[in-house]
């Protein structure tokens, strides 16, 4: 069975990570996943867990004058709301089913990011 994976670019210019100098730098993030994974809800979480370890990896900076890496925690969740509200809309588009437990987190999180 062939899975189709679609790629998706989370809003560039307004996802800002956080350098060391307290400087940002807009990012673009190409999250990857399986949509027919999201008709249900166990498989929409596996979905939603790729996605907090792909913005985790992109919002991680690497460490300066030896210290560890530095993970952007506003950016890794403002990367999966962004993406997530994509995908609904996307999923929405196609007339593909998308678990509720998908959508759900979708929406939550999209309400969170609206009100930072």
């Amino acid at each position: 069975m062939l899975k189709s994976v679609i790629g998706l670019a989370a809003a560039a210019a307004l996802l800002p990570l956080a350098a060391a100098a307290e400087t940002t730098t807009p990012i673009t993030v190409k999250i990857s996943y399986d949509k027919a994974l999201l008709a249900s809800d166990a498989g929409a979480e596996m979905v939603l867990e790729s996605m907090r370890a792909q913005a985790a990896e992109a919002c991680t900076h690497p460490g300066y004058a030896g210290k560890a890496p530095r993970l952007d925690r506003k950016c890794a969740k403002d990367v999966v709301a962004k993406a997530a509200t994509k995908i609904l809309l996307k999923q929405q588009e196609l007339g593909l089913e998308t678990a509720p437990a998908f959508a759900r987190v979708a929406r939550i999180q999209t309400a969170d990011l609206g009100q930072r």
